[in-house]
């Protein structure tokens, strides 16, 4: 069984996401209501399970795996697809039965990739005690909502993808972008902010790229979050090396991995994957 919440419900799994000791922003905030995003849960009262989405996709399942009923739900909700906002799901570290029943979907249906979770470490960042150096030709400015438009060639989609539009970004988030010729370069921002954490993302034109721009602005982030009293988090595919290596340059430490398994809604989970999660 598997029941949607509505918004002045969502709190009610916020103890489930506690007790996960998860670290994702970015569903920390839907459940706040500080983004938006989706709830189901096994029951509404005092739910023991849960399936947080957010509008763009990104999903973390709450409660303790093996759950046979509210497993039984969740297929059929992913089976039906229409229940969903978003029509592609990234799920967060899914439970090991249903990692088996996404894996034996195979991966024409499923993609599986390992990504990297750091913490920032104040004390292996040196150079926090060092204004930021702004290279010749550029301008390192705070992201306004005047500047947001010219974020677009990224397709971040500062204004809609995360946040419900450019104010609502300006006011709940944070960014920093250097700026070449009136145009952005360069871009760090924070992709959710939740529990005192900001989910950085990083992103420079490619034509700087390899110029240590994107060490520039992740340093102005970084100084900007604390100021804030906001702790900058990182999460990375660990086949991207540069961000692994910007990570760890900028005083980030790994703190775990884990799998982010992404497909199309409606997927349907028959024969062994149903098996595997029952």
């Amino acid at each position: 069984m598997s029941v949607e919440l509505k918004s002045d419900e969502f709190a009610r799994v916020l103890p489930l996401y506690r007790a996960a000791g998860a670290c994702f922003p970015i569903i920390s905030a839907v459940i706040q209501r500080r983004q938006r995003g989706q709830v189901f849960a096994d029951r509404r009262e005092s739910p023991a399970s849960a399936f947080v989405v957010t509008n763009f996709g990104f999903a973390l399942y709450l409660g303790d795996e093996g759950k046979v009923e509210f497993d039984e739900g969740l297929a059929r909700l992913l089976a039906a697809g229409d229940a969903f906002r978003p029509s592609y799901l990234l799920w967060y570290a899914p439970p090991a039965l249903w990692q088996a029943g996404l894996d034996a979907l195979g991966s024409d249906l499923v993609r599986r990739r390992e990504r990297v979770r750091f913490e920032f470490r104040e004390e292996r960042a040196a150079w926090l005690s060092e204004r930021v150096e702004c290279p010749d030709g550029f301008e390192l400015k705070p992201l306004s909502a005047e500047l947001i438009p010219k974020t677009e060639k990224f397709g971040v989609k500062l204004d809609s993808r995360f946040w419900a539009s450019a104010a609502d970004f300006v006011e709940n988030s944070l960014g920093v972008c250097l700026l070449k010729d009136g145009e952005v370069a360069s871009l760090c921002y924070a992709a959710a902010v939740a529990d005192g954490l900001a989910e950085v993302d990083v992103v420079t034109d490619a034509e700087f790229r390899g110029r240590g721009l994107a060490s520039v602005v992740t340093r102005q982030f970084i100084k900007e979050c604390l100021r804030r009293g906001v702790a900058p988090t990182w999460d990375c595919f660990e086949y991207n090396a540069g961000s692994m290596r910007l990570a760890e340059k900028t005083g980030f430490v790994e703190s775990r991995r884990y799998a982010l398994y992404s497909f199309n809604v409606p997927i349907n989970l028959e024969g062994d994957a149903v098996e595997a999660i029952t």
